[in-house]
């Protein structure tokens, strides 16, 4: 039977969430339209709340979920100003847009 450790698992989990996060970091770029730049910044959020979480455990440093709570706040608050935004502004351009 194979063991793995914990600390390995946890070290997969953290490049796997890396790769993910280079992905959506070239979704926020390439866009095409507004919403989905605003999903790829709410994915973005995400990732890094999972990852600080995740080396906050590998670590034993308990003082970084802090960091993650707080990450997770602003990213919400991003979220909903981006979509604020885009209810407000008369940008109906991407709604023609085929994905």
């Amino acid at each position: 039977m194979i063991t793995v450790s914990f600390d390995l698992i946890l070290d997969i989990l953290l490049a796997v969430l890396s790769v993910s996060l280079f992905i959506c970091f070239v979704r926020l770029y390439i866009g095409p339209n507004p919403p989905n730049r605003t999903v790829a910044f709410d994915t973005i959020a995400i990732h890094a709340v999972a990852i600080i979480a995740l080396f906050a455990m590998r670590s034993d440093a308990s003082s970084l979920l802090d960091a993650a709570i707080i990450t997770a706040i602003l990213g919400f608050v991003g979220t909903m100003m981006l979509a604020r935004y885009m209810e407000r502004a008369e940008l109906r351009d991407w709604e023609t847009d085929k994905d």
